[in-house]
């Protein structure tokens, strides 16, 4: 029996974001996942088999039938007569040329592929999708020609080129053809109308055996415009991939007719992905299901392997095509069996798949002579007098603005306002779970020391956002809980205010002044963004409606941690190491960070409330006089009047209870009424009028008698 087997790697892009499936079940770890829901491997392929690691259930796939589960798919044994082939395959490498936790590593790589091809009844093909040289500080020291020394050693046989190929410049895109052994692919990919790269090749491991070669054809993501610096790109233009790709096949199959031959099998390594940010027509889901309609390849198997996305996805086209990715960083390794029968089936080697396999000894030492070489230049001095400490402990960076943060902040700000995005950035955010170390102050500043607190390569990134969306955000990053003590108190900071608990999504900020209440509701604590003017030095309010160019690293950026109203078209650049080096050799005068704690940028505060209206004040009337009291009606008693019953012929309704009106005094005492004190001459000079008036009126009422 003959089996072919094919290897094929789609490189693996720099987002660091985690793979959650719909179930919400932690698959892999990305490089910049400060939260503790994180897991040491990607095990198993989820029920769904779409697992998005930038926006947890962002990909729309196009329709598909999905196939099984990593732990229910069963190879199919091939039937002696006739041979069948295996393949497998990788996306998105970003340079992790180490074994590390839920990291494969090229050594144990070319260890697989070396089992594949000790298996004499059987061809094994090495194939990769691009975004394989950049990524890591140790791949990124070299421009990546160590893995590219590494990849000729495992035995690719061909390459896609990803956006990231151009991250070190154009012509170091160029030179990556004559580093390598093995063919790099784009079918659309152009400068001045010629093609940068050859469009396909054919690969065939059996010459002696019609109709098993496989046509292979690159395509790379039109995205690249923007996802890599502009400057690496000039004078580049991407075409559309689908129609590029058909135009590929049309003439492959014209020039197999005329020279009687036949292909049977296709397989596009595309650097495309499945994100929901990707315009539809750049998918690699949109590809592949085009492909399943099209007439030139009816009849023939079609196999897309996938990167850019960063996805572990597996799913069927039609009766014909199938696609399959990864994820990333070399954290599965995809193996697709065609079986005898013509059956497809898609599984994935794990780093628990991989952990007794001893590492390749050839592979294993190109990637200890890199480490070598990079440890070497890590020690190379950015910063030769440094008087301040830059803190990135835990307990800050993940509770409270730091001058580290403030710093690394800083510099993504200062590059997206020099020219190097297409609109100058507003604000500049980082989540403090990405910084990892403190740097040390009154000793140099070292290439290893900035990597040691950003130690993910992770990329700097801008994308466009609405003010509402910074609120959104700024809510996120502010919606902690607070430490408190045994006793149940707050902990606090020096001025008073309660303390978060610590959270990898605590942003650290650049450009903008956040106030916040840290005794409100989470969500609700916000009171005030103020987004900087650096031309007048002054902050104005954030505007909801207005569009802003926000400044982050790409975990970030796509929606990680928890970041879910982010996400979108990005533009990228280097990796934050680069940018955060770069701003600290360029800043003369680092002193303005001497204070790890400063709270001027986001600034806890309690809201001031609103001054009570203070209405004109109502003038007071003048005191009425108190009825003065007489003794001498009949019915007096102190402090009540009762009216004598009223007798004449009229009929009168009885009362049905008695009414007594109350009279108030000011200050009725004993028995008899008491004239006021504050009487005056006044008074008394009336009262004795009256007296004498009652006197002369009774003797006329006697005589009127």
């Amino acid at each position: 029996m003959k089996r072919k087997t094919v290897f094929l790697t789609s490189s693996m892009l720099l987002l660091s974001s985690l793979v959650i499936d719909e179930s919400h079940k932690v698959l892999a770890e990305g490089p910049n996942a400060p939260t503790p829901l994180v897991t040491e491997t990607a095990t198993t392929v989820p029920d769904s088999t779409t697992v998005s690691t930038t926006d947890p259930g962002s990909v729309e796939p196009a329709e598909a039938e999905e196939k099984a589960p990593l732990e229910e798919a069963k190879p199919v044994t091939a039937t002696p007569e006739t041979p069948s082939a295996v393949i497998l395959h990788t996306n998105d490498i970003h340079g992790r040329m180490l074994e590390e936790r839920g990291v494969i590593g090229l050594a144990k790589l070319a260890t697989v592929v070396e089992n594949e091809r000790a298996n004499t009844d059987q061809t094994t093909l090495v194939l990769d999708a691009g975004d394989a040289f950049q990524g890591l500080p140790i791949s990124n020291a070299s421009k990546g020609a160590e893995v590219a020394k590494a990849m000729n050693a495992i035995g690719y046989d061909a390459m896609a080129v990803g956006n990231h190929e151009f991250d070190f410049s154009l012509e170091e895109a160029k030179a990556y053809k004559e580093k390598l052994t093995f063919p790099l692919l784009s079918v659309n990919t152009y400068v001045n109308g010629v093609r940068l790269f050859e469009a396909s090749t054919i690969v065939d491991k059996t010459p002696d055996v019609a109709g098993d070669e496989f046509v292979v054809i690159g395509v790379t993501t039109p995205e690249t415009s923007t996802k890599t610096h502009p400057r690496n790109v000039t004078g580049v233009t991407f075409a559309d991939p689908i129609s590029e790709v058909k135009k590929a096949v049309e003439q492959i199959e014209a020039n197999a007719l005329a020279e009687g031959k036949s292909y049977n099998n296709y397989i596009i390594l595309a650097h495309l992905g499945i994100d929901k940010s990707t315009p539809a027509e750049w998918r690699g889901d949109t590809l592949a299901k085009a492909l399943s309609e099209y007439q030139a390849l009816s009849g023939k198997k079609v196999i897309v392997i996938d990167g850019h996305s960063h996805t572990v996805h597996t799913a069927t086209y039609g009766n014909n095509v199938t696609y399959s990715q990864t994820g990333k960083y070399l954290e599965n390794i995809g193996k697709i069996t065609l079986s005898a029968d013509g059956q497809v089936t898609p599984t994935f080697i794990t780093p628990n798949d991989t952990k007794n396999l001893v590492p390749n000894e050839q592979v294993a030492k190109i990637v200890a002579d890199a480490k070598a070489a990079f440890d070497l230049e890590s020690a190379a001095v950015v910063v030769a007098n440094n008087t301040v400490e830059f803190n990135g402990d835990r307990e800050n960076v993940r509770v409270r603005e730091t001058n580290s943060g403030n710093a690394i902040t800083d510099a993504l700000y200062d590059y997206g306002r020099n020219g190097n995005f297409k609109n100058p950035t507003d604000l500049a955010v980082t989540n403090g779970g990405g910084i990892r170390a403190t740097i040390a102050a009154d000793k140099p500043i070292t290439k290893g020391d900035i990597i040691a607190v950003l130690p993910f390569g992770n990329i700097i990134s801008q994308i466009e956002v609405k003010g509402s969306q910074i609120l959104e955000m700024f809510e996120k990053s502010l919606s902690s809980t607070l430490q408190t003590k045994e006793d149940g108190s707050y902990i606090t900071d020096d001025q008073g205010y309660p303390l978060f608990t610590a959270a990898g999504f605590y942003l650290q900020v650049s450009g903008a002044r956040v106030y916040y209440n840290p005794l409100a509701e989470a969500n609700q604590r916000v009171l005030k963004v103020e987004i900087l003017n650096p031309e007048t030095g002054s902050y104005t309010p954030l505007d909801k409606e207005k569009t802003y160019y926000l400044a982050t690293n790409d975990f970030v950026a796509a929606g990680g941690d928890g970041y879910t109203m982010l996400g979108g078209a990005r533009e990228e650049g280097p990796s934050m190491d680069e940018v955060f080096a770069d701003y600290l050799a360029k800043t003369p005068d680092l002193s303005k960070y001497v204070s790890v704690n400063s709270n001027e940028r986001v600034i806890p505060s309690t809201p001031t409330p609103e001054p009570a209206p203070n209405p004109e004040p109502t003038p007071r009337p003048e005191p009425k006089p108190e009825p003065k009291p007489n003794p001498t009606l009949p019915t007096y008693r102190p402090g009540y009047y009762k009216p004598t019953e009223k007798k004449d012929d009229q009929q009168h309704p009885a009362a049905t209870t008695e009414t007594e009106t109350t009279v108030h005094h000011s200050s009725p005492k004993g028995t008899t009424a008491i004239l006021p004190k504050t009487g005056d001459a006044a008074s008394l000079l009336s009262l004795i009028g009256l007296s004498l008036f009652s006197g002369l009126a009774l003797p006329k009422t006697r005589k009127k008698d």
